[in-house]
């Protein structure tokens, strides 16, 4: 989602390959939530957002396992016309597992997750009654992971996501986005569709190139013939240096004990990053 620009930006459906910065509106983001925007990388322009998070989670189902996360987050945007823009994603992991039942030692899984690539297609552009919407398709390589997850990962099975994103500014300084996503895989001996999420997401111009948010997101799978939702609460700053440069900083937390989910699990996570856009199109005539 976009935050601070979420709120700001209008529609970039009557963009150019030429133009410059002084001309466009504040850059559109995905991070550092979870939600992801309902708007398009502009045409022609590249857009990188990158950070890094730390996560510690507890689980047990039926065993206690405890979870130590570092994550350098990457994803990189390109739009190809006014409706449509391609996208890669990459994350690279290092996390320590330990089940505190099995008398062993915590064990390490270091390396890069499948790269997954996709694309954004906008359906519906916003206006004084409709949202801005957007379907988002991602697929998963699994022969594209690196280290201890290609050795984990079942080579020959590909995973999906799709999302429906919808996001709307209620006045000049508020909007509201959410999010809606299925995931699976699309061979393999699991099913086509058997986890997803929810998100729903509210963020505020604070002047001066500032804004906030806050966001409550849901991941939800199936175990078996059982169903499981472990429930989150996320907030978060982000601050323009310019309209293309956004640097941003954001913490939240597992709230299952407090929903009394079926799941029982608590944790949190903490992160920054930086995103920025360039005119890729014109530096390549």
């Amino acid at each position: 989602m976009k935050k601070l620009s979420l709120l700001a930006a209008v529609l970039l459906s009557n963009l150019a390959w030429s133009q410059t910065d002084s001309t466009m509106d504040p850059i559109a983001t995905d991070r550092p939530d979870i939600t992801e925007s309902a708007f398009i990388t502009p045409v022609g322009w590249f857009q990188y957002e990158g950070g890094y998070q730390y996560a510690y989670f507890e689980e047990r189902l039926p065993l206690t396992t405890i979870t130590d996360v570092h994550q350098i987050e990457e994803v990189l945007r390109f739009g190809l016309n006014q409706r449509f823009e391609v996208r890669a994603v990459f994350n690279s992991n290092t996390q320590r597992i330990d089940e505190t039942d099995i008398w062993n030692q915590p064990y390490r899984l270091t390396g890069i997750n499948p790269i997954t690539i996709g694309f954004k297609y906008n359906i519906f552009q916003e206006t004084e009654r409709l949202p801005q919407t957007t379907w988002l398709s991602h697929v998963s390589l699994p022969w594209l992971a690196f280290g201890d997850y290609r050795a984990s990962t079942q080579t020959n099975t590909l995973f999906h996501e799709q999302r429906l994103m919808m996001e709307k500014g209620l006045t000049d300084r508020f909007g509201v986005a959410t999010n809606f996503g299925i995931s699976g895989t699309m061979r393999g001996s699991n099913g086509f569709i058997n986890d997803g999420m929810f998100s729903f997401a509210a963020g505020y111009d604070l002047g001066r190139q500032w804004g906030i948010y806050a966001e409550y997101f849901m991941n939800w799978e199936f175990l078996g013939n059982e169903f499981f939702y472990t429930p989150f609460f996320d907030g978060g700053i982000t601050k323009l240096l310019s309209n293309d440069l956004q640097l941003d900083v954001y913490a939240g937390m597992n709230v299952s004990e407090r929903f009394g989910t079926r799941l029982p699990s608590k944790g949190w996570f903490i992160g920054t990053g930086v995103s920025y856009r360039l005119p890729l199109a014109h530096y390549l005539r």
